[in-house]
Order: C-alpha cells, then structure tokens, then sequence
C-alpha cells in the first residue's frame, strides 16, 4: 500500500493527527520551492514500506504553523515520536538518516 502524503487544511486537523499517532512524518514545503517538489515523491518512496502518516503542510498557505515548529526553510522534514521531535532535516535531505531511525523505530 503506498504511503502518500495527507495534505493539512488546518492546525486543529494537524493536531489532531499528532494527537492520534505514535509516529508522524512531517513535510513541509512551498508551492515556488523546485526542490520541494522532487523531494516529496522520494519522501513517500522511502517510507512505502513504513506504517507511518506522513502530512504536507504548505509553509507558505500556513505561515503560523511553520513558525511555531520553528521552519524557516524548504523543504523540511520533521519526525515525531508521541508529540516530541526526534529528527528535523532541512534543505538537504539526509534520506539515509531518517531511513535508520524508521528502521530503529519500526523494527
């Protein structure tokens, strides 16, 4: 079953999905960003075989929200574990690392 990403339509609805996973995966991105735009597809790629949610939040259409998780480049990885982040890649995507931690996570 192939891992796509949910997009965010508001904070309470990315609440509520933090609020109900274990571990979630958070992208955040920009409609002008040319990297953003390669890099999710390799995103949900590598999690495919993961049962992990993966969520899309636009930066700039939710300018709040990438401010309170202190994101102020795209593309931006996030990872939580109950609630609290336990990896943030940014810009350069380091897929290998957040390969090993869904592997130690998942294992």
């Amino acid at each position: 079953m192939p891992n796509t990403m949910i997009p965010i339509e508001s904070k309470d609805q990315l609440i509520q999905i933090m609020d109900a996973e274990e571990v979630l995966v958070v992208y955040f991105s920009s409609a002008d960003c040319s990297v953003c735009h390669s890099v999710s597809p390799k995103i949900e790629a590598l999690l495919e075989e993961v049962p992990v949610k993966i969520v899309k939040v636009e930066a700039s259409k939710f300018v709040d929200i990438a401010g309170q998780h202190l994101v102020f480049a795209m593309p931006t990885v996030l990872v939580f574990q109950n609630g609290k982040e336990i990896l943030r890649e940014s810009r350069f995507i380091d897929f290998q690392k957040i390969e090993r931690l869904m592997s130690l996570l998942f294992e």
